[in-house]
Protein backbone atom coordinates (compact mmCIF):
# COMPACT_ATOMS: atom_id res chain seq x y z
CA UNK A 1 0.00 0.00 0.00
CA UNK A 2 1.36 3.46 -0.58
CA UNK A 3 1.77 5.84 2.18
CA UNK A 4 0.84 9.51 2.30
CA UNK A 5 2.68 11.72 3.53
CA UNK A 6 1.50 13.56 6.15
CA UNK A 7 1.79 17.03 4.75
CA UNK A 8 -0.57 15.22 1.91
CA UNK A 9 -3.12 14.05 4.30
CA UNK A 10 -3.32 18.01 6.24
CA UNK A 11 -3.10 18.99 2.33
CA UNK A 12 -6.49 17.39 1.43
CA UNK A 13 -7.85 18.09 4.88
CA UNK A 14 -8.29 21.83 4.26
CA UNK A 15 -8.73 21.61 0.44
CA UNK A 16 -11.52 20.95 -1.38
CA UNK A 17 -11.65 17.30 -3.03
CA UNK A 18 -11.68 17.53 -6.58
CA UNK A 19 -14.86 15.05 -6.58
CA UNK A 20 -16.96 16.50 -3.62
CA UNK A 21 -16.51 20.07 -5.29
CA UNK A 22 -17.95 19.09 -8.74
CA UNK A 23 -20.88 18.17 -7.29
CA UNK A 24 -21.31 21.50 -5.25
CA UNK A 25 -20.38 23.76 -7.97
CA UNK A 26 -22.77 21.98 -10.32
CA UNK A 27 -25.42 22.87 -8.11
CA UNK A 28 -24.40 26.01 -7.74
CA UNK A 29 -24.06 26.53 -11.87
CA UNK A 30 -27.57 25.64 -12.28
CA UNK A 31 -29.01 27.90 -9.58
CA UNK A 32 -26.62 30.41 -10.84
CA UNK A 33 -27.81 30.33 -14.26
CA UNK A 34 -31.75 30.64 -13.23
CA UNK A 35 -30.68 33.43 -10.96
CA UNK A 36 -28.56 35.92 -12.62
CA UNK A 37 -27.63 37.68 -15.85
CA UNK A 38 -24.93 36.28 -17.75
CA UNK A 39 -21.53 37.77 -16.20
CA UNK A 40 -18.72 40.06 -18.22
CA UNK A 41 -15.86 38.70 -19.50
CA UNK A 42 -12.52 37.97 -17.65
CA UNK A 43 -9.51 36.67 -16.62
CA UNK A 44 -8.71 33.62 -14.46
CA UNK A 45 -5.20 32.00 -14.17
CA UNK A 46 -4.96 28.24 -13.70
CA UNK A 47 -2.00 26.52 -12.22
CA UNK A 48 -1.81 22.92 -12.83
CA UNK A 49 1.01 21.68 -10.97
CA UNK A 50 3.06 24.62 -11.11
CA UNK A 51 2.16 25.11 -14.61
CA UNK A 52 0.13 28.68 -15.00
CA UNK A 53 -2.07 29.49 -18.20
CA UNK A 54 -4.57 32.42 -18.17
CA UNK A 55 -8.01 31.86 -19.64
CA UNK A 56 -10.83 34.84 -20.62
CA UNK A 57 -14.37 33.22 -19.27
CA UNK A 58 -17.49 34.31 -18.35
CA UNK A 59 -18.12 31.53 -16.37
CA UNK A 60 -18.08 31.98 -12.86
CA UNK A 61 -17.79 28.37 -11.42
CA UNK A 62 -14.39 26.82 -11.26
CA UNK A 63 -15.29 23.25 -12.46
CA UNK A 64 -16.82 24.72 -15.69
CA UNK A 65 -13.99 27.53 -15.99
CA UNK A 66 -11.88 23.95 -16.39
CA UNK A 67 -14.33 21.95 -18.20
CA UNK A 68 -13.77 24.92 -20.71
CA UNK A 69 -10.23 24.88 -20.50
CA UNK A 70 -9.96 21.32 -21.36
CA UNK A 71 -8.67 20.63 -17.71
CA UNK A 72 -8.89 17.29 -15.82
CA UNK A 73 -9.49 16.38 -12.64
CA UNK A 74 -8.89 13.70 -10.91
CA UNK A 75 -10.39 12.27 -8.07
CA UNK A 76 -8.05 12.53 -5.65
CA UNK A 77 -6.71 15.46 -6.90
CA UNK A 78 -7.51 19.35 -4.60
CA UNK A 79 -8.41 22.19 -6.08
CA UNK A 80 -7.65 25.46 -4.31
CA UNK A 81 -10.04 27.80 -4.72
CA UNK A 82 -8.91 30.25 -1.85
CA UNK A 83 -7.81 33.40 -4.60
CA UNK A 84 -10.96 32.96 -6.88
CA UNK A 85 -13.82 35.59 -6.89
CA UNK A 86 -16.27 34.68 -9.63
CA UNK A 87 -16.94 37.64 -12.02
CA UNK A 88 -13.32 38.98 -10.73
CA UNK A 89 -9.75 38.46 -11.84
CA UNK A 90 -8.48 35.03 -9.84
CA UNK A 91 -6.39 31.98 -9.52
CA UNK A 92 -7.60 28.30 -9.30
CA UNK A 93 -5.00 26.26 -8.50
CA UNK A 94 -5.06 22.35 -9.06
CA UNK A 95 -2.79 20.12 -6.76
CA UNK A 96 -2.37 16.47 -8.20
CA UNK A 97 -2.04 13.42 -6.35
CA UNK A 98 1.10 11.47 -7.61
CA UNK A 99 2.87 8.58 -6.81
CA UNK A 100 7.39 8.81 -6.35
CA UNK A 101 9.74 6.30 -4.79
CA UNK A 102 12.06 7.24 -2.73
CA UNK A 103 15.49 5.54 -2.45
CA UNK A 104 17.48 6.11 0.50
CA UNK A 105 20.78 4.48 2.45
CA UNK A 106 19.59 0.96 0.15
CA UNK A 107 15.66 1.08 1.02
CA UNK A 108 13.18 2.10 -1.18
CA UNK A 109 9.70 3.61 -0.04
CA UNK A 110 7.00 4.53 -2.39
CA UNK A 111 5.32 7.74 -1.25
CA UNK A 112 1.80 9.62 -2.54
CA UNK A 113 2.31 13.42 -2.91
CA UNK A 114 0.67 16.48 -3.50
CA UNK A 115 4.08 18.90 -4.61
CA UNK A 116 4.85 20.18 -7.98
CA UNK A 117 8.29 19.76 -7.42
CA UNK A 118 10.94 17.30 -6.34
CA UNK A 119 12.23 20.03 -3.53
CA UNK A 120 8.77 20.10 -2.41
CA UNK A 121 8.14 16.69 -2.57
CA UNK A 122 10.97 15.58 0.11
CA UNK A 123 9.91 18.49 2.54
CA UNK A 124 6.58 17.08 1.78
CA UNK A 125 6.97 13.54 2.66
CA UNK A 126 8.90 15.04 5.59
CA UNK A 127 12.82 14.39 5.00
CA UNK A 128 15.49 17.22 5.93
CA UNK A 129 18.81 16.47 3.78
CA UNK A 130 21.89 18.47 4.81
CA UNK A 131 23.65 20.57 2.79
CA UNK A 132 25.90 18.28 1.31
CA UNK A 133 23.72 15.20 0.28
CA UNK A 134 22.57 14.54 -3.46
CA UNK A 135 19.48 13.97 -4.85
CA UNK A 136 19.42 12.44 -8.21
CA UNK A 137 17.00 15.09 -9.69
CA UNK A 138 17.23 18.76 -8.96
CA UNK A 139 15.30 20.83 -6.32
CA UNK A 140 12.80 22.17 -9.06
CA UNK A 141 12.50 19.70 -11.35
CA UNK A 142 8.97 18.38 -12.03
CA UNK A 143 7.10 15.73 -10.35
CA UNK A 144 6.08 12.63 -12.39
CA UNK A 145 3.98 10.06 -11.38
CA UNK A 146 5.70 7.10 -10.52
CA UNK A 147 9.27 8.93 -11.08
CA UNK A 148 12.58 7.45 -8.17
CA UNK A 149 13.99 9.77 -6.30
CA UNK A 150 16.88 9.05 -4.89
CA UNK A 151 18.94 10.26 -2.02
CA UNK A 152 22.55 10.01 -1.05
CA UNK A 153 23.91 10.58 2.25
CA UNK A 154 27.45 12.69 2.54
CA UNK A 155 30.51 11.37 4.27
CA UNK A 156 33.74 12.91 4.87
CA UNK A 157 37.01 11.95 3.30
CA UNK A 158 40.31 13.71 4.62
CA UNK A 159 42.75 14.64 1.22
CA UNK A 160 46.91 15.58 1.98
CA UNK A 161 48.45 17.15 -0.54
CA UNK A 162 51.28 19.72 -1.55
CA UNK A 163 51.40 20.51 2.50
CA UNK A 164 47.75 21.11 3.01
CA UNK A 165 45.45 18.72 4.83
CA UNK A 166 41.61 19.34 4.25
CA UNK A 167 38.39 17.58 5.13
CA UNK A 168 36.03 17.29 1.90
CA UNK A 169 31.82 15.93 2.10
CA UNK A 170 31.47 13.26 -0.48
CA UNK A 171 28.69 10.85 -1.51
CA UNK A 172 30.21 8.57 -3.22
CA UNK A 173 33.29 8.07 -5.99
CA UNK A 174 36.92 6.88 -6.46
CA UNK A 175 39.89 8.29 -4.70
CA UNK A 176 40.21 9.92 -8.22
CA UNK A 177 37.30 11.90 -7.93
CA UNK A 178 38.08 13.37 -5.05
CA UNK A 179 41.15 14.72 -6.70
CA UNK A 180 39.11 16.20 -9.36
CA UNK A 181 36.82 17.74 -6.92
CA UNK A 182 39.32 19.12 -4.52
CA UNK A 183 41.34 20.45 -8.03
CA UNK A 184 44.48 18.41 -7.46
CA UNK A 185 46.57 16.87 -10.25
CA UNK A 186 49.00 14.39 -10.73
CA UNK A 187 51.95 14.31 -12.23
CA UNK A 188 53.15 11.51 -14.40
CA UNK A 189 55.14 9.67 -11.56
CA UNK A 190 52.79 11.10 -8.80
CA UNK A 191 50.76 8.60 -6.66
CA UNK A 192 47.98 8.37 -4.03
CA UNK A 193 47.58 6.14 -0.75
CA UNK A 194 44.95 4.46 -1.50
CA UNK A 195 45.30 4.02 -5.28
CA UNK A 196 43.13 6.25 -7.34
CA UNK A 197 40.91 4.24 -8.68
CA UNK A 198 39.89 2.52 -4.67
CA UNK A 199 36.15 3.47 -3.77
CA UNK A 200 36.25 6.40 -1.14
CA UNK A 201 34.57 5.43 2.13
CA UNK A 202 33.52 7.35 5.36
CA UNK A 203 36.56 8.30 7.38
CA UNK A 204 39.42 7.34 4.92
CA UNK A 205 42.56 9.39 4.15
CA UNK A 206 43.82 10.00 1.03
CA UNK A 207 47.42 11.18 0.74
CA UNK A 208 49.22 12.57 -2.49
CA UNK A 209 52.79 11.76 -3.54
CA UNK A 210 54.65 14.38 -5.08
CA UNK A 211 57.61 12.27 -6.93
CA UNK A 212 60.27 14.55 -8.50
CA UNK A 213 63.79 12.89 -10.12
CA UNK A 214 66.88 14.97 -10.44
CA UNK A 215 69.94 14.86 -11.57
CA UNK A 216 73.27 16.09 -8.58
CA UNK A 217 76.74 15.44 -8.46
CA UNK A 218 77.74 15.13 -4.91
CA UNK A 219 81.46 14.50 -3.97
CA UNK A 220 82.13 11.31 -1.46
CA UNK A 221 84.73 10.09 -0.14
CA UNK A 222 86.48 6.83 -0.92
CA UNK A 223 88.11 4.72 2.12
CA UNK A 224 91.80 3.30 2.11
CA UNK A 225 92.10 -0.20 2.23
CA UNK A 226 94.21 -1.81 4.75
CA UNK A 227 96.69 -3.90 3.43
CA UNK A 228 98.55 -6.61 5.87
CA UNK A 229 101.70 -8.30 6.05
CA UNK A 230 103.19 -10.66 8.19
CA UNK A 231 106.30 -10.25 10.04
CA UNK A 232 108.40 -13.18 11.46
CA UNK A 233 110.38 -10.55 13.65
CA UNK A 234 107.34 -9.15 15.47
CA UNK A 235 105.89 -11.17 18.00
CA UNK A 236 102.44 -12.52 17.45
CA UNK A 237 100.71 -10.01 19.64
CA UNK A 238 102.41 -7.06 18.33
CA UNK A 239 101.63 -4.16 14.92
CA UNK A 240 103.50 -1.78 13.12
CA UNK A 241 101.71 0.71 11.32
CA UNK A 242 104.06 0.62 7.66
CA UNK A 243 102.07 3.12 5.78
CA UNK A 244 98.94 5.25 7.12
CA UNK A 245 96.13 5.00 5.16
CA UNK A 246 94.58 8.06 3.34
CA UNK A 247 90.89 8.19 2.12
CA UNK A 248 90.74 9.58 -1.43
CA UNK A 249 87.69 11.24 -3.19
CA UNK A 250 85.19 11.19 -5.92
CA UNK A 251 82.23 12.62 -7.65
CA UNK A 252 79.50 10.81 -8.04
CA UNK A 253 76.51 12.06 -10.62
CA UNK A 254 72.97 10.10 -9.24
CA UNK A 255 69.76 10.14 -10.37
CA UNK A 256 67.16 11.08 -6.90
CA UNK A 257 64.30 10.56 -6.77
CA UNK A 258 62.67 12.67 -4.42
CA UNK A 259 58.62 12.01 -2.81
CA UNK A 260 57.18 15.25 -1.25
CA UNK A 261 60.36 16.73 -0.89
CA UNK A 262 62.61 14.01 1.04
CA UNK A 263 65.02 11.37 -0.99
CA UNK A 264 64.04 8.14 -1.83
CA UNK A 265 66.12 6.58 -3.80
CA UNK A 266 69.12 7.52 -5.88
CA UNK A 267 71.15 5.64 -8.80
CA UNK A 268 74.45 6.06 -9.78
CA UNK A 269 75.11 7.35 -13.64
CA UNK A 270 78.56 7.89 -13.36
CA UNK A 271 81.29 8.98 -11.63
CA UNK A 272 85.05 10.67 -11.42
CA UNK A 273 87.80 9.68 -9.42
CA UNK A 274 89.29 13.36 -7.92
CA UNK A 275 91.91 11.77 -5.55
CA UNK A 276 93.33 8.26 -5.11
CA UNK A 277 92.81 7.10 -1.46
CA UNK A 278 96.41 5.68 0.19
CA UNK A 279 96.25 1.76 1.17
CA UNK A 280 96.88 1.22 4.51
CA UNK A 281 100.18 -1.35 5.36
CA UNK A 282 100.19 -3.11 8.71
CA UNK A 283 102.81 -5.45 10.02
CA UNK A 284 101.73 -8.53 11.80
CA UNK A 285 103.92 -10.29 14.14
CA UNK A 286 104.11 -13.92 13.52
CA UNK A 287 106.73 -14.40 16.54
CA UNK A 288 105.44 -16.82 19.01
CA UNK A 289 105.83 -15.55 22.27
CA UNK A 290 107.46 -17.02 25.49
CA UNK A 291 106.51 -17.50 29.05
CA UNK A 292 108.13 -15.59 31.51
CA UNK A 293 111.11 -17.50 33.10
CA UNK A 294 110.78 -17.69 36.81
CA UNK A 295 114.49 -18.59 38.12
CA UNK A 296 114.83 -21.08 40.61
CA UNK A 297 118.97 -20.57 42.00
CA UNK A 298 119.83 -24.12 40.82
CA UNK A 299 123.19 -23.18 38.63
CA UNK A 300 124.15 -26.54 38.16
CA UNK A 301 122.46 -30.03 37.60
CA UNK A 302 123.30 -33.43 36.51
CA UNK A 303 126.40 -31.65 34.73
CA UNK A 304 124.16 -29.08 32.98
CA UNK A 305 125.04 -25.61 33.81
CA UNK A 306 122.48 -22.57 33.50
CA UNK A 307 124.07 -20.31 30.05
CA UNK A 308 125.30 -23.80 28.64
CA UNK A 309 124.60 -23.94 25.02
CA UNK A 310 124.05 -26.65 23.06
CA UNK A 311 123.70 -28.36 19.17
CA UNK A 312 120.29 -30.10 19.61
CA UNK A 313 118.13 -31.79 16.81
CA UNK A 314 113.90 -31.15 17.51
CA UNK A 315 111.02 -32.93 16.39
CA UNK A 316 107.15 -32.11 16.84
CA UNK A 317 104.33 -34.33 18.39
CA UNK A 318 101.07 -33.41 19.88
CA UNK A 319 98.29 -34.49 22.06
CA UNK A 320 96.72 -37.28 19.75
CA UNK A 321 96.94 -41.38 20.77
CA UNK A 322 99.46 -41.63 18.30
CA UNK A 323 102.13 -39.25 19.40
CA UNK A 324 100.85 -39.46 23.14
CA UNK A 325 100.39 -42.82 24.15
CA UNK A 326 96.98 -42.71 25.03
CA UNK A 327 95.91 -39.77 24.02
CA UNK A 328 95.08 -39.07 27.81
CA UNK A 329 96.54 -36.16 27.11
CA UNK A 330 98.72 -36.16 30.84
CA UNK A 331 102.30 -35.52 30.09
CA UNK A 332 104.82 -37.11 33.23
CA UNK A 333 105.22 -34.15 35.12
CA UNK A 334 101.10 -33.95 35.02
CA UNK A 335 100.44 -31.29 33.12
CA UNK A 336 97.74 -31.74 30.99
CA UNK A 337 98.06 -31.11 27.02
CA UNK A 338 95.59 -30.91 24.18
CA UNK A 339 95.48 -30.44 20.66
CA UNK A 340 93.80 -26.92 20.19
CA UNK A 341 94.60 -25.51 23.04
CA UNK A 342 96.55 -22.52 23.29
CA UNK A 343 100.39 -22.90 23.01
CA UNK A 344 101.83 -23.98 26.17
CA UNK A 345 105.49 -23.97 25.21
CA UNK A 346 106.10 -27.69 26.10
CA UNK A 347 108.89 -30.14 25.33
CA UNK A 348 109.74 -33.89 25.92
CA UNK A 349 113.38 -34.82 26.66
CA UNK A 350 115.11 -37.02 28.79
CA UNK A 351 118.34 -35.59 29.55
CA UNK A 352 117.25 -32.79 31.43
CA UNK A 353 115.29 -32.34 34.81
CA UNK A 354 111.53 -31.64 34.59
CA UNK A 355 110.60 -27.82 34.95
CA UNK A 356 113.80 -27.16 33.33
CA UNK A 357 113.61 -24.44 30.77
CA UNK A 358 115.51 -23.73 27.38
CA UNK A 359 115.86 -21.14 24.76
CA UNK A 360 115.55 -22.49 20.86
CA UNK A 361 114.66 -20.17 17.92
CA UNK A 362 113.60 -17.64 20.07
CA UNK A 363 111.44 -19.15 21.74
CA UNK A 364 111.34 -20.45 25.95
CA UNK A 365 110.29 -23.88 26.33
CA UNK A 366 109.38 -25.98 29.63
CA UNK A 367 110.68 -30.07 30.26
CA UNK A 368 106.90 -31.25 31.34
CA UNK A 369 107.36 -34.81 29.41
CA UNK A 370 109.48 -37.88 28.74
CA UNK A 371 109.71 -39.84 25.50
CA UNK A 372 111.31 -42.77 23.86
CA UNK A 373 115.11 -44.37 24.27
CA UNK A 374 115.76 -41.66 21.07
CA UNK A 375 115.17 -38.37 23.62
CA UNK A 376 117.92 -39.64 25.72
CA UNK A 377 120.12 -37.86 23.57
CA UNK A 378 121.53 -34.92 24.79
CA UNK A 379 120.24 -32.31 22.73
CA UNK A 380 117.55 -34.28 21.47
CA UNK A 381 113.97 -32.64 22.13
CA UNK A 382 110.52 -33.18 21.12
CA UNK A 383 108.43 -29.91 20.49
CA UNK A 384 104.79 -30.46 21.97
CA UNK A 385 102.37 -28.62 18.58
CA UNK A 386 98.63 -27.85 20.06
CA UNK A 387 97.95 -27.80 16.18
CA UNK A 388 97.52 -31.24 15.38
CA UNK A 389 99.17 -34.02 13.80
CA UNK A 390 99.30 -32.52 10.25
CA UNK A 391 101.01 -29.43 11.93
CA UNK A 392 103.60 -31.84 13.32
CA UNK A 393 104.69 -32.95 9.61
CA UNK A 394 104.21 -29.35 8.68
CA UNK A 395 106.82 -28.23 10.79
CA UNK A 396 109.07 -31.51 10.30
CA UNK A 397 112.44 -31.70 12.38
CA UNK A 398 115.62 -30.02 11.94
CA UNK A 399 118.79 -28.80 13.84
CA UNK A 400 118.81 -26.26 16.54
CA UNK A 401 121.16 -24.76 19.13
CA UNK A 402 119.91 -25.42 22.73
CA UNK A 403 120.44 -22.62 25.63
CA UNK A 404 119.80 -23.82 29.24
CA UNK A 405 117.64 -21.10 30.92
CA UNK A 406 116.56 -22.91 34.01
CA UNK A 407 117.40 -26.51 35.69
CA UNK A 408 114.76 -28.04 37.10
CA UNK A 409 111.55 -26.27 39.18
Amino acid sequence: MRKLSSAAKGFAGNRIVAAVVSVILILTVFTSTVLADVPDQYDVTIVDSGEAITVTTTETEPVEILNNAGITVNANDIIDISNFNEGEDGKIVINRLRSVMVEFEGHIQSYDVYSSTVGEAIEEIGLTLKDNDKINYSRDAKVVDGMVITIKTAFYVTLKADGSKVKYAITEGTVSDLLKLAGVTLGADDYTKPAADKELKAGMKVKVYRVEYKEETRTEKIKYKTKKIKDKKLLETKKKVVTKGKNGSKDVTYSVKYVNGKEESKEALSEVVTKEPVTKVVKIGTKRAHPSVEPNGVKSMNGFTLGQKISGRYTHYCACATCNGSGAGITTSGRRISNGMSNPYYIACNWLPLGSVIKTQGHYYTVVDRGGSGLSSVGRIDIFTPEGHSACYRYGTGSCEIEIVRLGW
